[in-house]
């Protein structure tokens, strides 16, 4: 016997805006255990209201975590009583992040699940790598560890920009790894490359699936189909990927610059030994 478990990654973008009952109910049809959320801007304000508002829309409960930069917070949520959070860590890396990187022990039908919501750097390479150094160890066999986020990365697998051109030079320095002489190369991976490395999944990868976009139609500055958020899975989690999808629609462009990413999971009854997270 199995139980289904979706898990929802979405970067609202700054905060939502009058956009967020929109963003709300749409979420809601994806029919989601556990959403992380990005860029959560000013949804502590009033007493969490936003946050509360939103969690509520959803049918889900929610934890905050305060971003370190732009006040680009994260929301962690789940769908409460059948997923539950048992610990809720809202800063793992201690104020190294740009923005921040969250855990939440939760159970799934009293299944345990490990769920780190994370932003990674947006402008450059380098910052992701030095912040996927705190993030590799979770990817160590017999845990059962979800990473999840607006990366700001595409996976190892992903197709390279055919012309940079199209990217603002003064832009290049966010995307592109940077090569010894002072120029620059292709896409920055160097994050993605040690998280992959480290055990981390890429289900889009796992699946052998056409690699879907997740950002770039927004704006005409980084006109660029490209996938930047992801949901990586621990080795343990790998037998239990299902189907990971991105809802491209144009309700689902009109809503934010970054589409939703999802995976599902069929996890197991039985729960096996598993190495505690830290």
């Amino acid at each position: 016997m199995t139980i289904t478990v979706r898990l929802g990654t979405y970067n609202l973008l700054n905060g939502s805006g009058e956009r967020w009952r929109a963003q709300a109910e749409f979420l809601r049809a994806q029919n989601l255990d556990v959403l992380c959320l990005q860029e959560a801007k000013r949804w502590d304000e009033g007493g969490y209201a936003r946050m509360l508002g939103f969690a509520d829309l959803l049918g889900m409960q929610a934890q905050f975590a305060p971003s370190n930069s732009h006040s680009c917070h994260l929301v962690t949520l789940y769908r409460w009583p059948r997923v539950r959070c048992t610990a809720f860590h809202p800063d793992v890396a201690e104020g190294t992040f740009h923005h921040v990187v969250s855990r939440a022990h939760l159970t799934v039908d009293g299944r345990e699940l490990t769920v780190l919501n994370t932003h990674l750097a947006p402008f450059s390479g380098s910052s992701r790598s030095r912040e996927a150094d705190w993030l590799t160890e979770y990817g160590a066999a017999g845990r059962r560890v979800v990473l999840a986020g607006d990366l700001n990365v595409q996976g190892v697998v992903d197709e390279e920009l055919e012309d940079w051109g199209v990217i603002p030079a003064e832009l290049h320095s966010r995307h592109r790894s940077q090569l010894a002489d002072g120029s620059y190369g292709g896409s920055d991976r160097l994050a993605m490359a040690k998280l992959v490395h480290a055990g981390f999944i890429d289900p889009v990868a796992a699946l052998g699936i056409p690699v879907p976009r997740t950002a770039g139609y927004w704006s005409d500055a980084e006109r660029w189909d490209h996938r930047s958020d992801h949901i990586l899975l621990a080795p343990d989690l790998a037998p239990a990927l299902t189907g990971c999808e991105v809802p491209d629609t144009e309700e689902a462009r009109g809503l934010s610059d970054h589409l939703p990413f999802i995976v599902a999971l069929e996890l197991p009854q039985a729960d096996a030994a598993l190495t505690p997270d830290r």
